[in-house]
């Protein structure tokens, strides 16, 4: 997922827009990986947790994303919420995993130990992350 930043932190630069003042936003995958650059070893978080961190998308629209993304990011940290991951990805995640101590057992990620929970400062950095997203497009209400 090379933006043309050599920045080692996504997202992390935000060019000012000249003619309205206003700061340029994230898409999607940008955002979605700003968040995953985010958790700490050993930690997950579920494709619908990011989601719902962002406030936008669902588990697929995370998981679409990721796919897309480039092999400098932590992806094996995205997993589904019941602790698994794809069956052609599991085994490569297994040795981040170890090297990592990720809480599992012989078949998948112990959610209820290992899921990352931010602390008030990384949600404040989420949120910011979040608000740089532009706003999604809304149909009209029909009643």
């Amino acid at each position: 997922m090379d933006r043309g930043s050599d920045s080692s932190h996504p997202g992390a630069e935000i060019a000012e827009d000249g003619a309205s003042g206003s700061a340029v936003g994230l898409d999607y995958d940008e955002a979605v990986f700003a968040v995953v650059a985010l958790i700490p070893c050993g930690k997950v978080l579920a494709y619908g947790d990011i989601a719902e961190l962002l406030g936008i998308g669902g588990a697929r629209q995370v998981g679409k994303a990721m796919g897309r993304g480039d092999s400098n990011a932590t992806w094996w940290r995205v997993i589904r919420s019941n602790g698994t991951l794809p069956s052609d990805l599991q085994p490569l995640a297994e040795t981040h995993w170890e090297r990592e101590g990720t809480p599992r057992t012989p078949t998948r990620v112990r959610m209820n130990v290992a899921r990352w929970e931010p602390t008030d400062a990384e949600h404040t950095l989420i949120d910011g992350i979040a608000e740089l997203l532009p706003m999604p497009n809304r149909h009209p209400r029909m009643i």
